[in-house]
């Protein structure tokens, strides 16, 4: 089972949500990506506003924390004809809701107002933390956690209590066992101030999830959306159906499992002619390789599951009774898994570019995930035009590469042509 594709997760902290103006800023984002769920902090009223406020939004069904006076409040709403959900916990700083859909897998959605008081905050993760002990399905935490992660993440002069905070928040997520979803769009989320010496702005608003999440959904993206109505920036947290490919074709990879195979070096050595130019030659066995792989080497995973089939039939055939040239294939297969197993971390190092893991401790899992925050990483979300108007649309994306690259090329009279060595590079025309 799966979450929705198109499940999308607004959540904005509104600065107040007592005037006309939120209401329409609401009405057109909702209207524009149309979110499952609408997540809204600091509304900054309470009472008997807050109905006539909840219901001129088009979601009948809500769960809220009231402000206290001008300060938090959490209101998270969502249409149940789709998705029914169960409380399961609630307080001043977080909701945490069991999402459900029909022949969906269940998850968890926690709306996040990060009290800026730092002993109301430490009570905030204690809970968090605790929740991560005993969730054990997708897990999504999106909105205002008051906190940023590096001295990148904010503008102007940093201190050392910056960067202390810094590292709290960041240890805390570890501890927590979340991943950062990243963003795409403007690089901070809340400004304030209008002259010189009063600007401010920082990353308070992100969207973390549990490796339950990144493993189930890695094409989950994060867009900034435009500030409307309020200092802080709308985030727009989706599961992109489209999962970040935009049609190209994969590139050749040299997989270093490869290696692990004795007749690679025969292979590469019959394969190679040296008697065409060089990158002829690099294409050739890179095609040869490719077959090579497909048809000899064969997929790490099928392989794996059918030495670990034949293993359950022969433990199976020896129950109860020792069968000598049982026990001997059977060692011959143990054998080979090793080799298999190998191979598979082996993939998954690679993939997983961290030159820091010890190798030799197999945690293939914890391979998979960081494969899929590379992944996710160099996805391109979101750019800018020359107009400064954001793109989302794969297609527009695509174009905008496009014309970039083609009015870089088509550039005259660039100053560093002469610095370039003769006839090392082809000419374009």
């Amino acid at each position: 089972m799966s979450v929705n594709s198109n499940l999308k997760v607004h959540s904005w902290n509104v600065g107040g949500a007592g005037n006309r103006t939120f209401i329409c800023a609401l009405k057109v984002i909702n209207q524009t990506h149309r979110p499952n769920f609408v997540i809204l902090l600091e509304p900054q009223i309470s009472g008997t506003e807050v109905n006539s406020v909840c219901d001129k939004l088009a979601y009948p069904n809500s769960i809220r924390v009231e402000a206290n006076g001008r300060s938090g409040g959490i209101w998270v709403f969502w249409d149940a004809r789709i998705f029914s959900t169960q409380l399961i916990f609630a307080c001043d700083q977080h909701i945490s809701l069991q999402v459900e859909e029909a022949n969906k897998q269940p998850w968890i959605l926690t709306a996040i107002y990060a009290s800026p008081r730092p002993s109301e905050k430490h009570t905030l993760w204690d809970n968090l933390f605790l929740l991560s002990r005993w969730i054990d399905i997708p897990w999504l935490l999106s909105s205002d956690f008051n906190a940023i992660r590096s001295l990148e993440e904010k503008s102007g002069p940093s201190t050392v209590a910056t960067a202390r905070k810094c590292r709290s928040f960041n240890d805390r997520i570890n501890k927590a066992e979340l991943i950062d979803l990243g963003v795409s769009g403007p690089k901070f989320t809340w400004t304030r101030g209008d002259q010189l010496q009063t600007f401010k702005d920082s990353r308070l608003d992100r969207s973390l999830c549990n490796l339950h999440w990144n493993e189930a959904f890695p094409s989950t993206s994060v867009l900034d959306l435009p500030r409307l109505h309020s200092d802080h920036l709308p985030l727009l947290t989706s599961i992109s159906p489209h999962g970040g490919n935009y049609g190209s074709s994969r590139p050749f990879r040299f997989e270093a499992a490869w290696l692990t195979d004795t007749n690679l070096k025969d292979l590469v050595s019959a394969a190679w002619d040296s008697g065409i130019p060089f990158h002829d030659s690099i294409a050739s066995l890179a095609v040869k390789l490719l077959d090579w792989n497909a048809n000899v080497f064969g997929s790490i995973q099928k392989k794996k599951n059918q030495l670990l089939a034949r293993i359950r039939g022969v433990d199976s055939r020896m129950m109860g009774i020792f069968t000598p040239w049982l026990a001997k294939l059977r060692l011959k297969l143990e054998t080979e898994l090793d080799k298999i197993l190998e191979q598979e971390e082996v993939l998954w190092f690679q993939r997983s570019r961290e030159k820091w893991v010890q190798f030799g401790e197999p945690n293939t899992t914890y391979f998979h995930q960081l494969v899929n925050i590379r992944r996710r990483q160099n996805k391109i979300g979101a750019l800018q035009d020359a107009n400064d108007n954001w793109v989302t649309d794969p297609q527009a994306l695509a174009s905008l590469v496009f014309e970039f690259i083609a009015n870089l090329f088509l550039q005259e009279n660039i100053p560093y042509e002469d610095r370039l060595p003769n006839q090392a590079f082809p000419r374009l025309n």
